[in-house]
Order: structure tokens, then sequence, then C-alpha cells
């Protein structure tokens, strides 16, 4: 048999295992491709960069295990810029499946060490340098709440201690005192947060999203109302870079390890498309040649 019937005949199984080999290689082992930051991204993260030390930022987390890839690396990237700026990141939840990604999240951070392999971030008390209020059902009216009291609407955090005399909540309030809100979501929740959140109090928003919702926002940020949007896995890897958690931990972050293996799975995608039409092309030739010699 001839090698472009071979390759025309070949075994889905060994594609499936070169697809499979190409998204786990590069995300043991990270290439490293330039990831562009885009104007969206970089607002964003100009905005929380520019925050004095003692700020308060809100962190709503409004995704589950599904959106992981996409939205799970934004959580532990802004978290990280946080404690370095020594800012005070406040998370909420307003889906169940959130509260699970938040505390993964924030153990991760906060138990986070360099490359050095020193803690990056010791002494963090919660209560003092940082809050997980955990989840509230109610949407809107969760955060018509936390506009008037946090400690009101979340009487205990999400260890159950209470709220009322912790020292963070008795300079941060509500959500008056909050300097940026900060949603992750896989969810409708941006335009929930937007209203009654944001706007009522005059709070400049970062959303991030999953690619699919991208398209959705936009409007939302080109009108202003959104003063950054990170959207899907690429918005993450752009953030990552600006964080610079490469040099934080001494390893890439998921989404720059995530693109790694997106971008090699599409370059072989298209290789294999290609070869498989000049084959076919090839054996059609031959076909023709062989039926006009006849």
């Amino acid at each position: 048999m001839r090698l472009t019937q071979r390759i025309l005949n070949l075994d889905r199984r060994i594609i499936y295992l070169a697809i499979f080999l190409c998204v786990l290689i590069p995300t043991v082992i990270p290439i490293g491709f330039d990831v562009q930051v885009t104007p969206e991204v970089q607002r964003g993260y100009d905005l929380i960069e520019g925050l004095r030390e003692g700020d308060a930022v809100l962190i709503s987390v409004d995704f589950g295990p599904s959106a992981i890839p996409e939205n799970y690396p934004v959580l532990v990237s802004v978290l990280h810029q946080c404690f370095r700026k020594k800012l005070r990141p406040i998370l909420v939840s307003l889906i169940p499946d959130g509260r699970g990604m938040a505390t993964k999240g924030l153990d991760e951070v906060l138990h986070a060490v360099g490359a050095d392999g020193k803690e990056l971030y010791p002494g963090l008390q919660s209560g003092v340098d940082y809050s997980f209020l955990g989840y509230k059902s109610g949407n809107n009216a969760v955060i018509v709440g936390v506009g008037q009291s946090f400690t009101s609407t979340f009487p205990t955090d999400s260890e159950g201690k209470s709220t009322t005399g912790q020292p963070l909540f008795k300079q941060v309030r509500s959500l008056k005192d909050v300097k940026v809100l900060v949603n992750t979501a896989s969810v409708g929740m941006p335009e929930v947060w937007l209203p009654y959140g944001a706007q009522k109090f005059g709070i400049p928003m970062v959303v991030s999203c999953t690619a699919v919702s991208t398209v959705q926002y936009y409007p939302f940020y080109n009108a202003g109302q959104f003063t950054g949007l990170l959207g899907g896995m690429k918005g993450a890897a752009e953030y990552e870079k600006l964080v610079g958690l490469a040099e934080i931990t001494g390893r890439p972050g998921k989404a720059t390890a995530g693109m790694d293996a997106q971008a090699v799975s599409h370059v072989f995608i298209v290789f294999a498309i290609v070869l498989a039409n000049v084959c076919f092309f090839i054996e059609r030739r031959r076909g023709t040649a062989a039926k006009g010699g006849a």
C-alpha cells in the first residue's frame, strides 16, 4: 500500500492519541508561547494595580468546575495581585458551586510558595487581611444587602465566625467602601452586579467570563460600564502575564499552559487536514491517470 493510502486509511485511534499528546505534553511541560495583552485586559489589571495599600476589592466567585480552565486562573491571579499589593480582597459567591471554587483559590494562593521555596504571603489573617463570606442565595437581594452592610447580610463568614467585630469590616462596612468589583462568572451574574452594585455605588467593575460569553459583554465594555473584560482562557493567560505569575511562583499559570496546549492542538489539526487533502488529491489524480491509461 502506498504512503498516501496509508495516511488516508489511518486508524482514527492514532489521531485521537496524537491529539491527547498535543494537549498533555504542553500542559505538563509548558512551551511558553507569547501572549499578546489586549486593551480590555490591560485596563482591568491597571485598575487594580493602581489601588493603594489597604484598599478593599470585592471578588464575586460565580463559576463552577466546568469553567475552571477559563475562570479559575483569573481568580488565582487577582488574589496574587491583591496580596502582593497588600490589598484586602473580600470574596462572596452568588451560586452554590462558587463556594468550592473560592475556597480552592484562596487555599492555593495563601499557601503558595515562590521559586525559592519560601511562602509568598506569610501571616495573612482571615477577617483582617482578607475574608471569604461564603455563598448566599438571592442574587440582587444579596447585592443590595451588602450595599447596606456586609455584617448584616453575612453575619458569619465561610468558617462560621461572626463577622461583627472583625477588623476588616470595621473599616469596610458596605459595598460603598469597596474600591473595585471583580466578577469571575460563567453565568449571567455580571448583569446583576452591574446595576445593583457597580453602577449604584459608582464602583469600577472588572469581569472575567467564559469565551462564549465574551461577545455578549463587549457592548458593556465598549459603553464604559465594565472597566476591564477578561474573555476565556486567553484573557486569563493575559492576566497571568501581567501579574507575572511565572516569576512569582516559578512556574507558568494554568491558563498559560492551557493556551500552549490549545495552540499545539490547533496546529496539529490544521496540519492533519492539509495532509489528508493533499493525499486525497494525489490518489484521485493517480486514479484518473490509471483510467486514462486503460
